[in-house]
């Protein structure tokens, strides 16, 4: 991303601190932003990758008539 050129006006410097002052707030609330879509995006990615592999482990599973029973590491241990 390139640099933003602030042009400021030929007025007091008190007009210039505020546009200043709003730019500064505005490209902090857009950092801001970008932080929470990174979260955002790393949230959605943990919960694909808790999905895929919960979708894995109930592959495994076998249905008796009665009762839905998994293949656990114990279980298997036992047969």
């Amino acid at each position: 991303m390139l640099p933003k050129t602030i042009t400021l006006p030929n007025t007091s410097t008190e007009e210039r601190s505020r546009l200043l002052s709003t730019d500064f707030i505005r490209t902090r609330a857009l950092d801001r932003l970008y932080e929470r879509r990174e979260a955002v995006q790393n949230l959605i990615r943990a919960l694909e990758d808790y999905q895929r592999s919960r979708q894995a482990r109930l592959a495994q599973c076998i249905t008796f008539p009665v009762l839905p029973t998994c293949l656990s590491d114990f279980s298997r241990s036992q047969i």
